[in-house]
C-alpha cells in the first residue's frame, strides 16, 4: 500500500500512514483534519429574508457589501429562480470556504485555470445529481494570483458547494481541467455525498456527486476546556485502532456501532488495557465502495475497509459518525470532536493516520475528484518517485535513514522483523536482537535522534494478526477473492509445530507463551511499544495476513473474545503495560549505556552473541523499581541460569512465561501469591533460576530478609 507519515503539531511524526497529534485540531489552521469552523461575526443589518428556491439559505442583508477590506463596494448581481444576492470580490485566504463578516468566503488556487464556477447545491438536489446554483467568477475580479475567491453575503444553513475549473488539458504536461466535472474543494471542513456506510447512491452508484460543507457562523463545539496532553513520546503505549471495526461486531452491544460515538462507549476498555495513545486508520473522507464488487468466497461485497485512498485531508469520515450526513456533515465534525475529547479525558491522546504519496484519484487512469481537476501539477509530485512508510510497495526501505528533520519517528519495521525472528528461535539475530531491545541505536543514535522515535512493533492492520504470527506458517487469503496471491509471503512466522486453529493441547500452550514473550519483549524494549487492535484478545483473522477488503467479522474486534480472555492473555497485557509504566527505566529519554544495562549470559556478564545463541539476558538499574533481571530463552531447550549477585539483596520473580495464567505474572494482588513465589524460592536462594524453552522472564531486585 505505501504511505508516509507527518508531524503536524508538538508530537513528532510517526513514519507508516501519517500521524498527527489531536492535540493541536482546533487551533492548528494548517494541520491535517482540521475540523474547526471559526465563529463568523455576524452581520446585523437589513433582516430582510430572502427565499431562495431549493436551497432554503437564510440571506441576511442580501446586496449591502459588508465584507471589510475585499472589495465590498464592487459586486455582481445573480438571479435565479427567486435567488437574488451579491457575489463580491472575497478574499484570496484562507483557502477553503470561511464564514466571516456576515457571510462566507471561498477561495481556490488553480495555477493555469481560465475559469472556475463555483457551484452551489442544496442536500436534494446533490442527492439527485443537479447543480442548484453556477456562479461564474469574474477574473478581473474574482482573482489574486493564482487564487480564485468570492463572498457571499448572508447565512446559509443547508448549503453545499463544489467547483467547475477549466483550462488547458495537455497530459503530457500534467494539465487535466475538465469543465465537465464539479470539483471538491480540497480545504472542505465536510464532504457530502452517501449518508450510510456501505450503500450504494442512486441507480446502483459507487461514485455519486460529492460536495463540500458550506460553513455557518456560530458553529461552536464544547470542548469543556479540554486542552492538548502533550504527553512526552517516550512515556506513549500506542494502539493501532479502526474507528468502525472497533464496534461494529455484534458483541460489542453499543447504541451507535461503528461509529465515532461507538467508540466512545468503548474508551474505557484502552484505559483498563493501559493505552495512552490512539493511532486511528484513515478517519479523512474516502469512499469505502471503491472496491466494490462481490466476493464469491465470503459472500459479501469487497469494501476499502482500511480507507487509505484519501479523497479529502481535511473531512471527517462522514459515515463513520452516527449521524451520517445530517445537519451537512456538521453533526459528523462535532462526533469526531466529542471522540477527542473524550479519549483527552481519560489521559489518550489522539493520533492520526494519513496517506500522502497517493489519493482517491489514483494515477492517470483515476476518477477526477478534485486535486488533479483543480491543479495537478501543483497537487501532485508528478515525477516518478516512491517515499513512504519508511518502506514502500515499490521496494525502497529507509528506515533509519528517512528524513527526519528531528522531528519524524518511525514504524520500526527492522524491530518487527529482528524481534519474530529471534522469537521463534532463529539462529544469528541474538546481537541484533539485543540492539532492538535498546532502542535500534544502530539506526536512530547517529543521526541524532532518541530510542522514543522508534515505534516498536510485531504486528499492524496490515499482517498476520499476533495469534495468527504463532498459529500460521502460511498467508491463507483464499477470502480475498484473488486466488491467495495478494499479501506478503515472507511473515516470519512460526505456527508452533501445527498449522491452523484446531491444534493439540500442547501446541495451543506453546502459542499462549510465544505470544506473552512477544508482549514482554514490547513492554521492555527502549522506545515507543504499539499494540495492533483485538491483539491483547487474541483475535484471529484465520491466517489472512491483507484484510484490506473485508467489512466484517474477519476485522471486527470481538468483544466475546475480550470475556475468554479476561483473565488471561488480556489480563497479562494490561498487567504488563502497568509494569511498564511503573518502571522508569523503561522509557529512557536516551540510549541505555554500561553504567545502567548489563548484558548477561547463561553466567553473569559473560554474554554469548554467536550464530547459534538463542539467549538474550540483561540487568537493567531503575530508580522506582531498583534493578530488573530481564531474560528471554528462544531455544527448544531450557536452561538454568546463575544470576547476577547483588549483597544484601535478592532476586525475586514477577514475571514468567512458561506459567500458566495468572502466575505467568505475579500481581501483588495475586490470590496465593506467597504459595507461588515460595515455589521459587530453591532456585533462588541459591541464585539460580531455570528459563523454560521458548519463554522469557522478569525478576526484581529486592532486599534481602535473610541477610
Amino acid at each position: 500500500m505505501g504511505s508516509i507519515q507527518c508531524a503536524l503539531i508538538n508530537l513528532p511524526g510517526m513514519s507508516h500512514g501519517c500521524v498527527a497529534s489531536s492535540t493541536d485540531f482546533r487551533t492548528c489552521k494548517g494541520s491535517l483534519l482540521k475540523l474547526g469552523v471559526k465563529k463568523a461575526h455576524h452581520y446585523e443589518a437589513r433582516k430582510s429574508v430572502a427565499k431562495i428556491g431549493r436551497m432554503g439559505a437564510r440571506m441576511e442583508g442580501a446586496g449591502v457589501g459588508t465584507e471589510k477590506g475585499a472589495g465590498a463596494a464592487v459586486g455582481v448581481a445573480v438571479k435565479d429562480e427567486g435567488l437574488s444576492f451579491k457575489v463580491l470580490k472575497g478574499r484570496p485566504l484562507p483557502f477553503g470556504s470561511t464564514a466571516r463578516d456576515g457571510g462566507v468566503n471561498f477561495a481556490i488556487h488553480s495555477t493555469r485555470a481560465t475559469s472556475v464556477t463555483l457551484c452551489l447545491f442544496t442536500l436534494s438536489d446533490l442527492q439527485k445529481g443537479v447543480v442548484t446554483k453556477k456562479i461564474p467568477l469574474d477574473p478581473l475580479l474574482n482573482k489574486t494570483g493564482d487564487v480564485w475567491h468570492a463572498f457571499l453575503p448572508g447565512t446559509f444553513e443547508d448549503l453545499l458547494y463544489g467547483y467547475k475549473v477549466d483550462g488547458q488539458y495537455c497530459a503530457e504536461e500534467g494539465q487535466r481541467y475538465n469543465p465537465s466535472c464539479i470539483l471538491l474543494d480540497p480545504y472542505a471542513k465536510a464532504v457530502i455525498s452517501r449518508g450510510e456506510y456501505g450503500v450504494l447512491g442512486s441507480g446502483g452508484n459507487c461514485w455519486p456527486q460529492m460536495a463540500g460543507m458550506v460553513p455557518i457562523p456560530d458553529d461552536e463545539f464544547d470542548w469543556e476546556g479540554d486542552l492538548p496532553l502533550k504527553l512526552p513520546q517516550r512515556d506513549l503505549f500506542i494502539y493501532e485502532m479502526h474507528v468502525r471495526g472497533f464496534t461494529n461486531h455484534n458483541s460489542s452491544r453499543v447504541n451507535y456501532p461503528g461509529t465515532y460515538l461507538g467508540m466512545v462507549e468503548k474508551l474505557e476498555h484502552l484505559k483498563e488495557l493501559g493505552v495512552n495513545a490512539i493511532e486511528l486508520m484513515p478517519c479523512q473522507e474516502f469512499n469505502e465502495l471503491e472496491y466494490y464488487s462481490y466476493n464469491p468466497v465470503m459472500g459479501d461485497y469487497k469494501m476499502n475497509f482500511w480507507g487509505y485512498s484519501t479523497i479529502n485531508f481535511f473531512s471527517p469520515m462522514i459515515r463513520y459518525a452516527a449521524a451520517g450526513v445530517g445537519n451537512c456533515g456538521r453533526d459528523a465534525i462535532h462526533e469526531f470532536k466529542m471522540l477527542v475529547r473524550e479519549a483527552h479525558k481519560r489521559g489518550i491522546e489522539v493520533l492520526m493516520d494519513v496517506v500522502f504519496n497517493h489519493t482517491a484519484e489514483g494515477n492517470e487512469m483515476g476518477p477526477t475528484l478534485s486535486f488533479r481537476g483543480l491543479d495537478n501539477g501543483v497537487y501532485y509530485m508528478l515525477a516518478p518517485r516512491l517515499i513512504a512508510e519508511a518502506w514502500d510497495i515499490g521496494g525502497l526501505y529507509q528506515v533509519g535513514s528517512f528524513p527526519h528533520w528531528g522531528i519524524w519517528s518511525e514504524w520500526n519495521g527492522q524491530y518487527r522483523d529482528i524481534v519474530r525472528q529471534f522469537i521463534k528461535g532463529t539462529d544469528g539475530l541474538a546481537g541484533a536482537f539485543a540492539q532492538s531491545i535498546c532502542g535500534s541505536p544502530h539506526l536512530y543514535q547517529e543521526g541524532g535522534r532518541k530510542p522514543w522515535h522508534s515505534i516498536n512493533f510485531v504486528c499492524a492492520h496490515d499482517g498476520f494478526s499476533l495469534a495468527d504470527l504463532v498459529s500460521y506458517n502460511q498467508k491463507h487469503n483464499l477470502a480475498n477473492g484473488e486466488d491467495n496471491n495478494d499479501g506478503e509471503d515472507h511473515n516470519n512466522s512460526w505456527n508452533c509445530g501445527e498449522e491452523g486453529e484446531l491444534v493439540s493441547l500442547p501446541v495451543q500452550h506453546l502459542r499462549q507463551r510465544q505470544m506473552r514473550n512477544f508482549i514482554v519483549c514490547l513492554m521492555v524494549s527502549q522506545g515507543v511499544p504499539m499494540l495492533s487492535m483485538g491483539d491483547e484478545c487474541g483475535h484471529t483473522k484465520g491466517g489472512n495476513n491483507n484484510t484490506y477488503c473485508h467489512d466484517n467479522y474477519v476485522n471486527y474486534f470481538r468483544w466475546d473474545k475480550k470475556e475468554e480472555s479476561k483473565t488471561g492473555f488480556f489480563n497479562f497485557c494490561c498487567l504488563m503495560a502497568k509494569f511498564r509504566s511503573e518502571c522508569e527505566s523503561l522509557g529512557l529519554e536516551d540510549f541505555p549505556t554500561a553504567e545502567r544495562l548489563q548484558w548477561h549470559g547463561h553466567q553473569p556478564e559473560t554474554t554469548d552473541w554467536s550464530e547459534s545463541s538463542r539467549f538474550v539476558a540483561f540487568t537493567i538499574v531503575d530508580s522506582m523499581k531498583g534493578e530488573l533481571y530481564i531474560a528471554f530463552n528462544t531455544s527448544h531447550l531450557p536452561v538454568l541460569v546463575t544470576l547476577p549477585t547483588r549483597p544484601g539483596f535478592k532476586w525475586q520473580p514477577l514475571v514468567d512465561t512458561s506459567k500458566a495464567s495468572p502466575y505467568d505474572f505475579l500481581a501483588d494482588d495475586l490470590p496465593n501469591r506467597s504459595i507461588a513465589i515460595a515455589q521459587y524460592a530453591q532456585f533462588l536462594n541459591a541464585n539460580i533460576y531455570p528459563v523454560s524453552s521458548y519463554s522469557s522472564i522478569i525478576l526484581v531486585l529486592s532486599p534481602d530478609g535473610d541477610s
